[in-house]
Order: structure tokens, then C-alpha cells, then sequence
């Protein structure tokens, strides 16, 4: 019973919110680092984790890959144009075009877990033009991240 609880808790994400509205994401996975790194390295894929995201098309790859994404909107859908670029511990995406996102940045952190596994935080901040208080913004991206990392989790937990 106890190993059941201890594997069950390895996969609960915490979410916070920084000092500066970026939504992190922590959890400790089962997973060995290149089992993790195997579950994102498709970009498209990747990108279509958070459950707003609707479609993500490779505009163009290369050592970065360029990805046009369009997202549930307040009304309308919203479209923007990110760069993925890999890191020393992950992946890392900024913002290149939007017309209602001002602000995206978003970073997947894997590090080796001393009592095994795989340390994963995914951090992300979106600003929108758009006319929403910013507190209920960071509210949903915080709340997105969390169901990102549980799709991510489970996608893990089907490739084992």
C-alpha cells in the first residue's frame, strides 16, 4: 500500500504562481530523463498538451522550430506564432507574433531525481491585449499548466 501511495504522489503536480505571474508546475515522475525527453520531442505534439491549445502547425524547423498554435480565446480562437528552441534541461518557447498575446514565454525543466526519476517544472507567463483582469489570466494559465503537466503524466504513464 505504501509503494501504491508513493507512486500515485510522485505524479501529483504543485502549481504556484511567481513573483512575476509566470505559472510553474513541479512533479517528480516514475520516468527516466530520456523517457520524458522522448514524450516532448515531437513539437507539434508538445505544443498540444495545455488543453486550450485547438491546433499547432510546424511553420519551420531547423535547431528551433517555429509553430503557428491557435488556442481557445474568451470569444474567438487566438493564433500566435512561437519559437521552440531546445535547452541544456529541456525545451524553451517564446512569443514571435500575436495579435492579442503580448506576452508568452514557457520552459520545460527535466532534471535526474536523487531517489530516481525525473524532476520535471514547467514554467509559463502569457499577457493578452485583451480586456480581462490580469489576475484571472494568471488564475487560468496556472490551472492550464497543471492539466498540461497531468497530460504530459499521462502520456508518460501510456508509453510505458
Amino acid at each position: 500500500m505504501l509503494v501504491l501511495f508513493a507512486a500515485v504522489f510522485a505524479q501529483t503536480p504543485v502549481g504556484s504562481l511567481d513573483s512575476d505571474g509566470a505559472a510553474r508546475v513541479f512533479v517528480v515522475v516514475l520516468d527516466s530523463e530520456a523517457a520524458v525527453r522522448a514524450a516532448l520531442l515531437d513539437p507539434a505534439a508538445a505544443a498540444a498538451l495545455p488543453p486550450e491549445v485547438l491546433a499547432v502547425d510546424t511553420i519551420a524547423t531547423g535547431k528551433c522550430v517555429t509553430l503557428g498554435v491557435t488556442v481557445k480565446g474568451a470569444w474567438d480562437p487566438l493564433r500566435y506564432t512561437a519559437q521552440r528552441c531546445p535547452t541544456v534541461t529541456g525545451y524553451r518557447y517564446h512569443l514571435l507574433q500575436s495579435d492579442s498575446i503580448t506576452r508568452y514565454e514557457a520552459e520545460w525543466s527535466l532534471l535526474p531525481h536523487v531517489g530516481g526519476g525525473t524532476e520535471v517544472t514547467y514554467r509559463i507567463i502569457t499577457e493578452v491585449d485583451l480586456p480581462v483582469p490580469n489576475a484571472l489570466i494568471r488564475q487560468s494559465v496556472l490551472v492550464s499548466a497543471k492539466d498540461t503537466m497531468l497530460a504530459l503524466i499521462k502520456r508518460l504513464i501510456a508509453r510505458r
